[in-house]
């Protein structure tokens, strides 16, 4: 982000503390709701006015950290689609992996994104719908309707991403044992049953 090259290493360093004390109080309260202004400095030990100094708003933030871990993740996937020379239970599971590598590099950014109520109205954003047009439309050529029946493609493609979710949900909630990366091959099977490949 170009304003990192402006604010030097010590506001890198205090954009990031503010960052992660805002992921903090998300996963600690559940909805971005939950990370007010004030326990945003509170938490990364700065005053209100420095953290307006480094966003003009809370929102500012929020969408920051949304961005920063779609962007990542959505680029992989779209290089993995682009030069899919494999089968489809390859592709698929490249993109498994993908998605739990990034859960378990940064799993409170992960949920702030995936798995958290708060970012819904963000949802019609371009930028995060880029990953389920990408699989959709690779999806749609390479699934066979009938073996898919009495799914549509887009039903098939809601439940694959269920099946994707449901591994790192499941360990932010305490009933799975990370990393989710060992997850990888029983999401491939459960995934390879529901959508007939």
């Amino acid at each position: 982000m170009a304003i990192s090259g402006q604010i030097g290493e010590r506001g890198i360093q205090t954009r990031t503390r503010l960052i992660e004390a805002m992921l903090e109080l998300v996963n600690e309260g559940g909805l971005p709701a939950a990370a007010s202004v004030r326990s945003i400095a509170r938490r990364a030990g700065v005053t209100e006015a420095v953290l307006y100094r480094y966003f003009p708003a809370k929102e500012a933030m929020l969408r920051e950290v949304w961005e920063t871990a779609l962007k990542p993740m959505a680029e992989q996937k779209r290089a993995l689609l682009a030069e899919a020379s494999g089968s489809p239970t390859e592709v698929l599971q490249d993109w498994i992996r993908i998605t739990y590598e990034q859960f378990d590099q940064n799993p409170a950014a992960f949920h702030f994104v995936f798995l958290s109520d708060g970012t819904a109205n963000w949802r019609e954003d371009p930028i995060y719908s880029v990953q389920g047009e990408l699989l959709g439309n690779w999806m749609t050529g390479v699934l066979d309707s009938a073996r898919i029946a009495p799914l549509s493609h887009t039903r098939a493609l809601h439940c694959f991403v269920d099946l994707l979710l449901a591994v790192p949900r499941r360990i932010r909630s305490g009933d799975l044992d990370g990393p989710a990366i060992a997850y990888v091959d029983e999401t491939l099977a459960a995934s390879i049953r529901v959508l007939g490949i």
